[in-house]
């Protein structure tokens, strides 16, 4: 079958996806990937046998025409390819990108990897996503959430009816390549990670406050490190000087964007994300799998990771105060009881998260499809 894969950003595709558009490569599949490519993946080399294409989306424009010509674009992109079916992700391709299918008389799947915080508060953001998504995805032969949570959202919104929505357990992990691995640091220091977007619906600033409060009290002896893209002047996103002046302050140690972040996990001692909902958290289902304890908030696609008290801690959402504590608790932990808990965490994603348990859920489709 030829197989076509759709989304906001191509390395976005590769990062969450390779391992299964691999898979689908070595099955037989003529397997193609177009996103917006600015330069950081050849998906050609790093996927031999796939065909990349790259196309012009603004992910975060309102314009109206710029919306019309990337639902033409997308049209002409499925005459032209002529796939068996195809996989949408991220807001834009769910929406465009299904009516550009339907106008080309090809069947699409419209994956939605999280409905995003300010999809489920309200406001008119989310009545407009709403709208469009009521609209747009009734064309779609099926609708993919994360989450039980998500698929109960959509249904409340008429998006979609109970036998459309199907939840996929997650994008899945590679659990070979994120596993247990030799840390080299010798210091006695307590490592805290947080791997997101810097944006403060991801709870930075629930971060930010803990680690003043344990900070005060223990000094020199914990750090709290920061790993992702900042969100420079985008609504709620933290900006470089933001960033830089907590750095100066010695509160929060900032790594940057890296490519291979496994490279940083394998360093910490504990892997936090206090955000205020998520699809399924990947980074939590990395970590975990590498037999890092997790703490994180008690919210939709951040719970259905932590096994509270086994794995690592679940904390309030939005609210530092508890946050600190667990980090506190878990800072007093013998070191054999953070060894227990990362091996239960490694545990439950193999039995329950691994990217071959995702894979064959996709090939299984793909041939009812």
């Amino acid at each position: 079958m030829k197989i076509l894969f759709v989304a906001n950003y191509m390395w976005d595709i590769y990062i969450f996806r390779g391992g299964l558009l691999k898979a689908l490569v070595a099955d037989g599949h003529e397997v193609i990937a177009a996103a917006p490519d600015n330069g950081r993946i050849d998906m050609e080399k790093a996927i031999p046998g796939l065909k990349s294409v790259s196309i012009t989306l603004n992910k975060r424009g309102i314009n109206p025409v710029e919306d019309m010509k990337l639902t033409y674009d997308l049209y002409k992109l499925y005459k032209k390819e002529n796939p068996d079916i195809i996989f949408h992700y991220t807001i834009k391709p769910n929406i465009y990108g299904t009516i550009a299918a339907r106008m080309a008389n090809k069947k699409s799947v419209a994956i939605l990897t999280g409905l995003g915080y300010s999809f489920v508060k309200g406001g008119l953001i989310s009545k407009v996503a709403i709208a469009l998504y009521r609209f747009s995805l009734k064309f779609s032969k099926e609708i993919w959430v994360l989450n039980s949570d998500d698929k109960e959202t959509l249904i409340e919104n008429k998006i979609g009816n109970r036998e459309k929505v199907f939840i996929l357990p997650g994008e899945g992990t590679d659990c070979e390549r994120f596993k247990p691995l030799p840390m080299e640091r010798k210091d006695d220091k307590t490592i805290f990670l947080m791997v997101a977007r810097a944006f403060f619906d991801k709870g930075f600033r629930e971060y930010e406050e803990a680690a003043r409060v344990l900070r005060k009290k223990y000094e020199d002896r914990v750090e709290f490190q920061f790993l992702g893209a900042l969100g420079g002047e985008a609504v709620s996103g933290i900006t470089e000087e933001y960033m830089n002046k907590l750095q100066e302050e010695k509160v929060i140690n900032y790594l940057g964007t890296v490519d291979y972040p496994e490279n940083v996990i394998k360093e910490i001692d504990c892997l936090v994300l206090p955000s205020y909902r998520e699809g399924i958290s990947k980074v939590l289902m990395e970590g975990a799998a590498m037999e890092k304890p997790i703490i994180a908030t008690n919210v939709t696609g951040c719970k259905e990771i932590v096994d509270d008290g086994e794995n690592g801690y679940l904390v309030n959402v939005k609210d530092s105060s508890d946050l600190a504590e667990k980090m506190e608790k878990f800072l007093q932990l013998p070191k054999e009881e953070r060894e227990r808990m990362g091996k239960k965490g490694r545990e439950k994603i193999l039995k329950e998260f691994d990217e071959k348990i995702i894979i064959d859920i996709y090939r299984n489709k793909i041939s009812k499809l």
